[in-house]
């Protein structure tokens, strides 16, 4: 079976490129990884190209997670001259809360004052589709989608189809599931990507915004 990363670049160049995510919500973890290691990922700086470091955490290289901190620095590096949108929910909220910890709570209001800009941006009611209000539904109903991953996750994923989402944004474990990844595209046209898979589809239009 392919991956959904294969799926899409299956497509012939059009619809590929239509496929780039315009609206992406973050998960818990990449905002916490945006802010351990912004100086990497915003300025390119970093003390030793064996590991990334951060008061809270290393990652080595040859770690899964050290290629995909890679990522997160090549998709936001130019992110400012680019048409995406970048959405969170109260459960994300709720996630930073718990981990008592004040800076990354600022840094997640900083990211949800955008995404309160993006809405109010819009004209009324038009900010969240009516495809995306009927896929929720549908997707509240899904006994093949709760039975098949954790009820955090689920949260997460059911926010990203309320609000309309292209993209939900993940290093979790359940982003490696390449049958429930197509399943969801297939089904809710939400893709569940990896930021290395995001890298991949939209490395070869990056130069339009860079």
């Amino acid at each position: 079976m392919k991956t959904l990363v294969e799926h899409i670049e299956s497509q012939d160049s059009l619809n590929r490129f239509r496929l780039i995510p315009g609206r992406i919500f973050l998960d818990t973890n990449v905002l916490q990884y945006v802010q351990d290691f912004a100086e990497y990922i915003f300025e390119h700086y970093r003390e030793s190209e064996e590991r990334f470091q951060s008061v809270k955490r290393t990652i080595h290289k040859g770690e899964r997670l050290f290629s995909e901190i890679e990522a997160l620095h090549d998709f936001f590096v130019n992110v400012n001259r680019a048409r995406f949108e970048f959405a969170l929910s109260e459960a994300v909220y709720r996630e930073v809360v718990d981990k008592g910890d004040s800076s990354f709570l600022q840094w997640f209001s900083d990211v949800w004052n955008h995404w309160s800009s993006v809405v109010s941006d819009y004209e009324a009611d038009e900010a969240v589709s009516l495809r995306a209000e009927n896929d929720y539904q549908k997707a509240l109903a899904d006994k093949s989608l709760s039975d098949s991953i954790s009820k955090k996750d689920l949260v997460i994923v059911l926010d990203a189809i309320r609000f309309d989402c292209d993209a939900l944004l993940t290093t979790d474990r359940f982003a490696r599931d390449q049958n429930k990844k197509l399943y969801i595209f297939q089904n809710y046209k939400l893709m569940i990507l990896m930021p290395s898979e995001l890298m991949k589809i939209i490395k070869p239009y990056q130069a339009l915004w860079c």
